[in-house]
């Protein structure tokens, strides 16, 4: 690949994301570290990109998250293959809470468990629930945010304080490194709350968003239980990440 076509992919793949580490940009790449480190470098000097410990971040960030809508199209398969993972973690008669995003959208058709109690703060999981299962469902109060459609707030975190969850699953607009990622306070702020109150803690991210960063870090990925992925995950990411939790990328059996 020429210097040329390599700098011109770094920049596209900034464009998609946030920000990506060194490691995660030569890999996608197929090239060295030390070659990715050289190309950051001058980019950052051509001020195409913003240089970072680490990795490189694109020039101007956008000063909003995407809504539903725009990234319900993204990953689909990615998504429904993560929510037959997540159903294979799932035992008959549990009590889960699963989070907004349009991950979580596309895996709750492969959920099959029996009995389930779903607490939830996301409209469209809850219209999702409501119209095709019959499961007990608890919808959190809060201020709903029209970008996300979920409930925020005060009012959304004490929904779950008497709550006895026995596993949360929480999406993510990004990990990078130890650190699970959001566009917004308030968001990771519920997932937290949750997660205080589940005893087993679930991150779902496809593998297009492992060594990617949004801007608010609202928990370490050594602090969860599992990392549920796609298949497309690599040898590389799987021994990395795995040295801060347990990544789940098949079903169990």
């Amino acid at each position: 690949m020429l210097k040329e076509e390599r700098q011109q992919n770094i920049l596209e793949l900034l464009n998609e994301h946030t920000y990506l580490s060194i490691v995660d940009i030569a890999e996608k790449l197929s090239v060295s570290d030390m070659t990715i480190r050289r190309d950051i470098t001058e980019l950052s000097k051509q001020k195409k990109l913003t240089k970072l410990y680490g990795g490189a971040q694109r020039l101007e960030l956008l000063d909003k998250e995407r809504t539903t809508e725009e990234k319900i199209q993204t990953k689909v398969e990615e998504k429904k293959y993560i929510g037959r993972v997540m159903n294979s973690l799932i035992p008959d008669n549990s009590t889960i809470f699963v989070g907004a995003g349009t991950t979580i959208l596309y895996a709750l058709p492969e959920i099959k468990r029996k009995n389930l109690f779903v607490t939830t703060n996301s409209l469209i999981a809850f219209n999702y629930l409501r119209e095709h299962t019959d499961y007990r469902i608890l919808l959190s109060g809060g201020e709903f945010s029209p970008i996300t459609e979920e409930f925020v707030g005060e009012v959304a975190i004490k929904a779950f304080e008497n709550l006895n969850i026995d596993i949360a699953f929480a999406s993510t607009n990004g990990i990078f490194e130890d650190n699970i990622t959001t566009a917004q306070f308030d968001e990771g702020a519920v997932q937290n709350a949750v997660f205080k109150k589940s005893k087993i803690r679930c991150v779902l991210a496809d593998s297009s968003k492992l060594g990617v960063s949004d801007v608010y870090t609202f928990r370490r990925l050594g602090d969860i239980d599992y990392l549920i992925t796609d298949n497309f995950i690599s040898e590389n990411q799987i021994e990395y990440y795995g040295s801060y939790t347990k990544i789940l990328k098949e079903e169990l059996k």
